[in-house]
């Protein structure tokens, strides 16, 4: 027993011994704030005030590297991904250049990644602002909108290009750290090769985010079968998914009052008037409002003008199966009820219509 004790306590000792400390040396110029948090996700959140544009956080990690933020507390909510790791981390802040990283390995690299990503996701960022100024004109210029998504469209893929190819050549864990956004409208057969790729990661949470993310979409988009359902349609009528084998069927997971899923609405009714008997082609709405808004729902349909199969799903059991996290998400299946595609948030109708019409031809 004596021998127990005195081993548990060299391994405790051990793992808080100084390989394992850290301290995060921030230094903030015309910053939003006078206070900096230091979220360690799931673990702790410590906060300190800034002395003459400078504090330092210390402590032991357990394990690492691993992902975690810091920035200012609210109401400015300004922030960056960080790598929790032993060593001297550093952040600076200024109105100019924001966050910036340095100090340890991987936030060094996470700090050159972010800088190589920067001029595209820039120009994303920039047509995404004036789709919404196109989008917000009154009323709405269809055209105009059309053809600043296509430039939406050609920013994103240069930009999900130029992060595929940062991940390649960093098989590290800052790869994995900017491999995280994009994983959930990445195909299986991408998913998989990041999985394999950085498999050292297994015990990270951010790991496992990515094998789950991986699990779904071999589950619901490989090309395999798909979980089937039975819902009660707007009559009270079950409804099941193997109903419409034989079909195109898209998938359409929605809320009322998800304002993006009733405006993709307009564009589905038009694909679907064009789409049914030449392409047999159907929709299926799966709604998740919760049994309180049972009306609400019925009446949204209606006033929608949906002319598509409506069920409702309140306890939202297959969005969960199907790893449904933000709404509007479509899925895609072909006539032998295998899932082919997964499409999320509001698309313009060319948009919608291009990516189906890479499988329904």
């Amino acid at each position: 027993m004596k021998n127990l004790l005195l081993l548990s306590i060299v391994l405790m000792m051990a793992s808080c011994g100084p390989g394992n400390r850290y301290a995060i040396e921030v230094s903030s110029e015309g910053g939003p704030g006078n206070r900096i948090v230091h979220n360690n996700w799931d673990v702790s959140s410590d906060t300190l005030n800034l002395a003459g544009g400078k504090c330092q956080f210390t402590g032991t990690v357990d394990t690492f590297p691993k992902l975690v933020s810091i920035g200012f507390t609210p109401p400015s909510y300004l922030s960056t991904r960080m790598v929790l790791e032993p060593g001297k981390i550093k952040v600076d802040y200024t109105k100019e250049t924001g966050f910036r990283l340095g100090g340890t390995k991987n936030n060094t690299r996470l700090q050159e990644l972010f800088d190589e990503m920067k001029p595209s996701q820039d120009e994303a960022a920039k047509v995404w602002k004036a789709w919404n100024k196109a989008y917000a004109k009154t009323p709405r210029n269809k055209e105009e909108c059309e053809a600043v998504w296509i430039l939406h469209e050609e920013a994103n893929q240069r930009n999900l290009d130029k992060t595929r190819e940062l991940i390649k050549a960093n098989p590290n864990f800052a790869g994995l750290v900017i491999t995280l956004p994009i994983a959930r409208n990445e195909p299986v057969e991408k998913l998989k090769e990041y999985v394999d790729e950085f498999r050292e990661f297994e015990n990270s949470r951010w790991y496992k985010m990515l094998l789950k993310e991986y699990e779904i979409a071999e589950k619901t988009i490989s090309g395999k079968p798909v979980p089937g359902f039975t819902f009660p349609d707007t009559t009270g009528k079950m409804v099941s998914l193997s109903d419409f084998k034989g079909k195109w069927v898209l998938l359409d997971f929605w809320y009322v009052d998800c304002p993006w899923c009733r405006k993709l609405t307009p564009h589905m009714i038009d694909i679907y008037k064009d789409w049914k008997q030449s392409k047999n082609f159907e929709i299926i709405s799966i709604s998740v409002d919760k049994p309180k808004d049972y009306q609400r729902w019925k009446d949204a349909i209606v006033e929608d003008k949906s002319p598509w199969t409506q069920v409702l799903d309140s306890t939202k059991t297959y969005p969960n199966e199907y790893g449904i996290t933000g709404y509007p998400t479509l899925i895609l299946i072909d006539p032998n009820g295998n899932g082919v595609k997964r499409i999320i948030g509001y698309q313009e109708e060319g948009g919608l219509r291009r990516l189906l019409g890479e499988y329904i031809k």
